[in-house]
């Protein structure tokens, strides 16, 4: 393995700092610095003589690291924090910072696909993860990750079928992802709830939002519908780990996909759109105009991830949030609530400069960036020297409830990047709730096509079946 020695960067202060003793030492002439060190002042010279030296040298080009990242609310602080590291790193590097918002994905494989990819850049999901290396679009990163590096990660970042394909280290992990049932509790007091008793059965949840839209007219339960991510949030990652105890569809008992077990997940809210407890025209809202609603006060109970905090924070609610774990169909739990583990960055393989660009990757997973980036979005981050100081904590509500806890557990993935026919699990669980599809036949239709892809995937040499089948698998075992 390939050792690489990471060179800190200097702080903001350290940069102005540098600038105070340039202008000092520079007269109040023609002389300019223009980027290279200060000039030598003769320890006879005087303030008013023109110095006696020769002209300063320049520091020469520096390499451009193209980077793209798709967090658009954190733009204004990333552009700040590689502003100062373009302005203080010693390796000659200028980090190009490009925030994709819009169909992020979508313009990454176009730009690789017209040999103008970025040189590192973000990416979300394991799915994300095969397509890439499987185009031979990422650098595997084995050669560079050095022990040293490996051990500023907490434990269990490294998941096969995730970051880590076929050994080979393709994506650096920046941040976990856990997944909470939230409420209002200004609602629940006026529906006659208890605001420190959220729901803990399918039963109780179902009861809880009709109670709710009867007392207040606000909806019980928001599950806005129009890009299927509440459809992830509220019934795939939450209550199909917990509650039914399946990795989304996938049974690592028997190595195939089974959605049986989603039955009564499936009922419930079928049931309660029935009812009207629901949001009303959830199929025109997305997971952004769901958020607004809830923080609106029009939205009584809704799903949210790690990353939700960070983006309540900026709105002005004028209630109390309550945080608590999604309730099961009876109490008890089949599985523990997932830890995702987030894919972070990437390395490209056509990458010009594959050494200043891992430096560039050493930066970002650095605390004086990483942590001031956690500090603002909040999110629960990877690396151990940001995440065990207080210093880079954000002060933001609700945080806190997200940490995770020992009833937390990295689940085993599930098979990435299928070449599914048909509907995705997010459009056939909206086509039943919304009375389209029966439970029983949307079941059926989605065990065919998921398994169907499956083994397609394994004839075509995409994956083993062994890698996802664990006979032994306790899903209230993982850690």
């Amino acid at each position: 393995m390939r050792k690489t020695r990471k060179k800190g960067w200097s702080s903001l202060a350290a940069v102005m700092l540098t600038l105070t003793l340039v202008l000092a030492a520079c007269s109040g002439g023609n002389n300019s610095n223009n980027g290279t060190t200060s000039p030598s002042v003769s320890p006879t010279s005087s303030g008013n003589e023109e110095l006696n030296q020769s002209p300063p040298k320049s520091a020469g080009p520096k390499t451009k690291i193209k980077f793209w990242a798709h967090q658009n609310n954190l733009k204004d602080k990333m552009t700040e924090l590689i502003a100062a590291y373009n302005a203080s790193n010693t390796d000659g590097i200028e980090i190009e910072l490009n925030v994709v918002a819009d169909k992020y994905n979508d313009v990454l494989s176009l730009a690789f696909t017209s040999g103008e990819g970025p040189d590192i850049f973000t990416i979300a999901g394991p799915s994300g993860t095969r397509k890439w290396a499987d185009n031979k679009w990422a650098e595997p990163l084995n050669a560079y990750i050095t022990d040293e590096f490996k051990a500023q990660l907490r434990d269990g970042v490294w998941v096969g079928n995730n970051n880590v394909i076929g050994g080979q280290i393709y994506t650096l992990p920046d941040v976990a992802t856990t997944i909470r049932l939230l409420y209002n509790k200004d609602l629940f007091k006026q529906a006659g709830l208890d605001p420190e008793k959220p729901p803990t059965t399918f039963a109780e949840l179902e009861d809880y939002a009709k109670k709710i839209k009867e007392a207040t007219g606000a909806a019980g339960y928001g599950l806005p519908m129009a890009d299927g991510y509440n459809i992830d949030i509220s019934l795939l990652n939450s209550m199909g780990y917990n509650a039914i105890g399946s990795a989304r569809g996938f049974d690592h008992k028997q190595g195939k996909f089974d959605f049986t077990g989603f039955a009564p997940l499936l009922q419930l809210f079928t049931d309660m759109h029935k009812n009207g407890s629901m949001l009303e025209g959830a199929l025109l809202v997305n997971g952004d105009q769901g958020r607004a609603k809830f923080a609106e006060g029009a939205i009584g109970m809704i799903g949210g991830a790690s990353w939700d905090p960070g983006i309540y924070a900026s709105m002005d609610l004028k209630f109390e949030v309550g945080v608590a774990d999604f309730p099961t169909i009876d109490g008890t739990a089949k599985g523990k609530p997932n830890l995702s583990i987030g894919s972070g960055y990437m390395m490209s393989a056509v990458a010009k400069d594959k050494e200043k660009a891992w430096k560039a990757l050493e930066f970002i997973y650095s605390p004086e960036f990483m942590g001031e980036i956690v500090k603002v979005a909040g999110g629960l981050s990877l690396v151990k020297e940001v995440a065990d100081n207080p210093a880079y904590k954000a002060d933001i509500p609700m945080l806190e409830a997200f940490q995770p806890t020992p009833s937390d557990a990295v689940w085993p993935p599930f098979p990435p990047g299928l070449k599914l026919q048909g509907d995705p699990v997010q459009n056939v669980f909206i086509q039943v709730i919304n009375g389209q599809l029966s439970v029983d036949d949307a079941i059926a239709d989605l065990n065919k096509r998921y398994n169907e892809a499956f083994e397609l995937s394994i004839s075509q040499g995409a994956f083993k079946r062994e890698e996802f089948m664990m006979p032994g698998l306790d899903p209230l075992a993982l850690k």
